[in-house]
């Protein structure tokens, strides 16, 4: 398993550095496998269900869409025709779809499989609570998230407390973003251990979502070490224009740098240095009263 050791604090930052030794503080940043394996397939594995991983790659292709023919489907999922058909026959069988002239959307029934993670998972179960508590004291939309365990290329949402919808595209519990380009999604970036974050960024597909979007993967890395060394991330206009984000990392009890809390605002409604002076440190402060409720 990849360990990341967290080392004494320098200039009032913590840092990280490789550790194979487990009897000192080190965490286990949740990733089984390299980032250069694939998510899908591993044929030496006896116990790994196919059929399966098609059926949760099919589920997955709905994200942030209302419905789906089988074609859409599985072109989405880069999944045969047939093989899509079948996944979403089942699906409709087991109630969690409904078909209708061809095209499929999701029932209600897929709701408790989320309700199981955000009522019995400490950091979901607390998240909301912080981030409204936050949002109220600074006027500002505050979010947690954490890195997707099957592509470490998004962030998932785990809890969001909104002032003003600040992005296009509405967020939500479950919501998922690149993180090579967000504030929260280079925190997590950078918590990885220096190997598998350079086998992600020579795998990986950087598009612009803007004009100051960095895709260059050398800028990127040179990006996240140094979100590494402060322990904060600022991106401004790489998601969206006007869009200004500042983010923390939040740790478990062992050090494991498990989400990230972020504040988003405008970018004309606060500077650079305002974000650092006067918001960076409630971040902080929010980060470890979440970080002791976990």
């Amino acid at each position: 398993m990849l360990r990341i050791s967290r080392k004494a604090k320098t200039a009032g930052h913590d840092r990280y550095a490789v550790d194979n030794n487990v009897g000192k503080r080190t965490f286990d940043i949740g990733m089984r496998k390299s980032m250069c394996t694939s998510a899908v397939g591993h044929p030496s594995d006896p116990n790994f269900m196919l059929s399966l991983a098609r059926g949760l790659k099919v589920l997955r292709a709905f994200e942030g869409r209302t419905s789906l023919s089988v074609a859409e489907a599985a072109r989405i999922s880069d999944l045969s025709r047939p093989s899509a058909g079948r996944c979403l026959h089942t699906l409709v069988q087991l109630g969690y779809f409904r078909e209708e002239g061809g095209r499929y959307s999701p029932t209600p029934a897929l709701l408790p499989l989320a309700c199981g993670f955000l009522t019995s998972t400490p950091l979901a179960s607390a998240s909301q609570a912080v981030a409204n508590a936050l949002r109220d004291r600074l006027e500002e939309t505050v979010s947690v998230a954490a890195l997707s365990p099957s592509d470490p290329g998004r962030i998932i949402y785990i809890a969001r407390a909104e002032r003003d919808q600040i992005i296009a595209a509405p967020l939500m519990v479950g919501s998922t973003l690149p993180s090579f380009c967000t504030s929260m999604g280079r925190v997590l970036l950078a918590a990885l251990d220096s190997t598998d974050r350079d086998c992600w960024l020579g795998s990986a597909t950087l598009k612009p979502r803007t004009k100051r979007t960095v895709v260059d993967p050398d800028m990127l890395r040179a990006e996240l070490v140094r979100v590494a060394q402060q322990c904060w991330s600022l991106v401004e206009a790489e998601l969206e224009p006007d869009l200004l984000s500042l983010a923390v990392p939040v740790r478990d009890h062992k050090g494991a740098v498990v989400a990230a809390l972020n504040i988003a605002t405008f970018s004309h409604a606060h500077s650079r240095d305002k974000m650092l002076a006067v918001q960076l440190p409630e971040l902080r402060a929010a980060a470890r009263q979440l970080e002791r409720a976990i």
